[in-house]
């Protein structure tokens, strides 16, 4: 993608109010003008205009963005940052290229067999070499001990595509599993088919799904994106389904609003994404919605456990659900609900972000530990796996807390 052929409009509409500044947590840790939203809207304008080249000391700029959304959310001027910084990205990578790493990250989330193989090496790895030899070792910021075992097979192998409901019918969902959820956190999968059908729906877990596509399109290598988003879209846009349902913030944010403008960005046809989009809801949210169908099966017994919640920014700006999993969770018979006091702001993830800025990244990560502790929490619930990883890894062997996701709250009171 040419950023030149893109709406010049798009970079003018930035009001240079400085909101987003309150708001960008990179901008916020680093007090860098450069590095802000503001900033970048800009660069992206000069970019527009001709008046400014794709560079390297550029593409660093870019690079220390989130993509979190929070500048979008609370643009007075209604700005697409995210969009916006999605076409500079692309631009500068088709300008540029990646870094080796990268591309082989994103060449494997775009071919479902090879990182099939490539999640059989790591399950290695980590199940058995880093158990064996390095349980004890940190890296840099990185406590080894947290790294989470992989799932002995990938979770669509395990599973029936189509698992019946219990008692009464209320009807069919999709599951949209998404990568972590099928090669590591299959726990989190088994909750969700299991909390589902006891609520009466049919769960169908398309085999032929694939990664949905949102970290390989925010890093600019658009047409194994694009190969992806059409893949998924015509497994998962069918009349007879209530609801396609995922258990990843990024990849219902993807599903949910990012298809459509992707593809329209790309100049593809884009309205198979918008119809699958009015049938795409966070698990979570989706569970909080029909909770009557819930609370006939709660445990009124279950030992009450305290528990804090961190809400993940594709969730939050990109799908706009505002306080349903909390509630949720705070309905549940065993839990001391305990909120944080910056539930809301981003845990310094953001899929590569941390990879290629873990100075950053960490700072961001340990205020979120500190502020999390603070509310005496023994468990930490997201639903995002990327914030789980991100602030499993920056927990020390003596943090009391432990990350979950909703689901398996909600499991464990049944």
């Amino acid at each position: 993608m040419n950023l030149h052929q893109c709406d010049r409009s798009e970079a003018q509409e930035c009001a240079r109010c400085g909101i987003c500044l309150e708001k960008c947590p990179v901008y916020q840790t680093t007090l860098d003008e450069t590095v802000s939203p503001r900033s970048k809207v800009q660069l992206s304008r000069f970019v527009t205009e001709d008046k400014l080249s794709l560079s390297d000391p550029l593409n660093e700029v870019f690079s220390k963005c989130l993509m979190c959304g929070t500048c979008t959310a609370g643009c007075p001027s209604s700005l697409a940052h995210d969009l916006l910084f999605m076409k500079l990205r692309s631009a500068l990578s088709s300008e540029l290229g990646t870094t080796w790493p990268l591309r082989i990250i994103y060449h494997l989330l775009s071919d479902q067999k090879k990182l099939k193989f490539a999640a059989g090496v790591a399950r290695f790895g980590r199940n058995k070499v880093l158990k064996g030899l390095f349980r004890d070792v940190d890296i840099g910021d990185y406590n080894l001990k947290q790294v989470p075992k992989l799932n002995a097979r990938p979770f669509l192998d395990q599973m029936p595509e189509t698992n019946t409901h219990v008692g009464d019918y209320q009807g069919t969902v999709l599951y949209f599993t998404g990568c972590a959820t099928n090669h590591i956190f299959e726990d989190t999968g088994k909750s969700i088919v299991r909390v589902l059908t006891i609520m009466g729906y049919d769960v169908v877990i398309p085999k032929g799904q694939v990664c949905c596509a949102l970290p390989i399109f925010i890093h600019g290598e658009t047409d194994k994106a694009a190969s992806n988003i059409e893949k998924n879209i015509k497994l998962f846009n069918q009349d007879d389904a209530l609801a396609v349902l995922t258990d990843c913030a990024t990849c219902g944010s993807a599903l949910r609003h990012g298809y459509g403008a992707l593809l329209k960005s790309l100049g593809r046809p884009a309205e198979e994404a918008v119809s699958l989009s009015k049938k795409v809801f966070d698990a979570s949210e989706f569970i909080a919605d029909h909770f009557e169908l819930l609370a006939p099966h709660l445990n009124a017994n279950a030992t009450v456990q305290p528990v804090t919640y961190h809400n993940p920014c594709h969730l939050r700006n990109a799908q706009g659900v505002q306080n349903k999993v909390e509630k949720l969770i705070a309905k549940l018979p065993s839990i001391d609900f305990r909120p944080s006091v910056d539930a809301d702001s981003c845990c310094g993830g953001g899929g590569s972000f941390a990879y290629e800025h873990p100075d950053i990244a960490g700072k961001i990560a340990a205020k979120k530990i500190q502020h999390a502790k603070e509310t005496g929490a023994r468990l930490w619930a997201t639903g995002c796996p990327g914030c789980h990883l991100h602030l499993r890894l920056h927990l020390k062997p003596d943090d009391p807390l432990k990350m979950v996701h909703p689901i398996q709250l909600v499991d464990e009171n049944l």
